[in-house]
């Protein structure tokens, strides 16, 4: 195992990928039931969540982020469950802006708990975008979709996230024969904002979301559907994005393509994951973690994190998109709601 003075900024994998990026589950909790992610026959009133005594405290967490900043740490995404619900969120996102000296933070959230207040006091925090789930512009087929009753105003959320951000983000889990129907209709009402609407192909994440490919739409049938509606720009992107880029001519509008099913980009990932509990996992298709959680309870525990974390990342060799269709034996995979997604 190599000493924690030998561990530096430059950590890489078995492919040669750099760890840079992290993003944090505060909570496996959520106020909405979406199908492709907390069906509500799973995540029902008898589900057992985490215990308050094993979830990481802010600390933990801070603590853990400057570790891993002396190993390559720059951007972290707030998750969960929905982050929205953990109390204090923003006092999180300003250490780890102010004391942990994060290069970029963000966050992604259903809006149902996004005031006008709750922006702006993210804003204040130092957090720099969020992002918004958008399954559908139709209520009563996002009431189906995220199986509640809750009510977004998503014209008053959207201006009121761009109002103090400067742009918005939006994310839509594209599904065949439920909201696939939608995709002129969401890129149009995105038209009013700065905005990147993100299209993601449907995935296999965890084991409660009943997937099945038939009901992925590859990007590039939707690329090729928006291509003749708009003058599409193929525009650069950072090694490590995991989206293909467009931006609608003559508008404020960026479209991005995520597909892991069709065009997996596991040869350039650069992430891990913090489950709740303090777990590491260094896929969100993994089906096993690495407790960190007793490690950074412990004093003097910094030599050990960082020789620990540079095992783990050292040894990682995680490509399951590239693989998914090759693999014989099918292992449980955990669940996105415990690591986000």
């Amino acid at each position: 195992m190599k000493n924690v003075n030998s561990v530096n900024n430059t950590l890489k994998d078995q492919l040669s990928r750099r760890f840079e990026y992290l993003r944090i589950s505060v909570t496996d909790r959520c106020n909405f039931r979406c199908s492709y992610c907390m069906p509500s026959d799973i995540f029902n009133k008898d589900y057992k969540y985490i215990p308050h005594d094993r979830i990481l405290s802010y600390e933990e967490i801070i603590d853990i982020c400057k570790l891993l900043k002396k190993v390559g740490l720059k951007k972290i995404r707030i998750t969960g469950g929905e982050p929205l619900l953990r109390k204090n969120i923003d006092k999180l996102i300003y250490k780890l802006k102010t004391e942990v000296m994060i290069d970029y933070i963000s966050i992604t959230t259903n809006g149902s708990l996004l005031t006008k207040e709750k922006i702006y006091q993210l804003k204040l925090s130092g957090l720099d975008s969020i992002t918004l789930s958008l399954d559908s512009l139709n209520q009563s087929k996002i009431k189906k979709i995220n199986g509640t009753k809750i009510n977004i105003n998503l014209a008053q959320t959207l201006g009121n996230i761009e109002k103090y951000f400067g742009s918005v983000k939006t994310n839509t889990v594209v599904i065949k024969d439920e909201n696939d129907n939608e995709i002129k209709d969401i890129v149009e009402f995105m038209k009013k904002y700065k905005s990147e609407v993100r299209f993601i192909e449907y995935m296999d994440v965890g084991e409660s979301n009943d997937w099945n490919l038939n009901k992925v739409i590859p990007s590039n049938d939707l690329i090729e559907r928006l291509s003749t509606e708009y003058d599409l720009e193929a525009q650069l992107t950072e090694a490590s994005s995991t989206a293909t880029k467009f931006r609608i001519s003559n508008s404020k509008v960026t479209l991005g393509f995520i597909s892991s099913i069709t065009k997996p980009f596991c040869s350039q990932c650069n992430r891990a994951r913090l489950s709740v509990d303090g777990m590491i996992y260094t896929c969100l298709f993994a089906n096993q973690g690495f407790d960190i959680k007793n490690i950074i309870r412990s004093d003097n525990h910094e030599e050990a994190f960082l020789n620990y974390f540079n095992k783990i990342w050292s040894q990682r060799n995680d490509q399951y998109s590239q693989i998914r269709f090759s693999k014989k034996t099918k292992l449980p995979k955990v669940e996105m709601s415990y690591i986000g997604g």
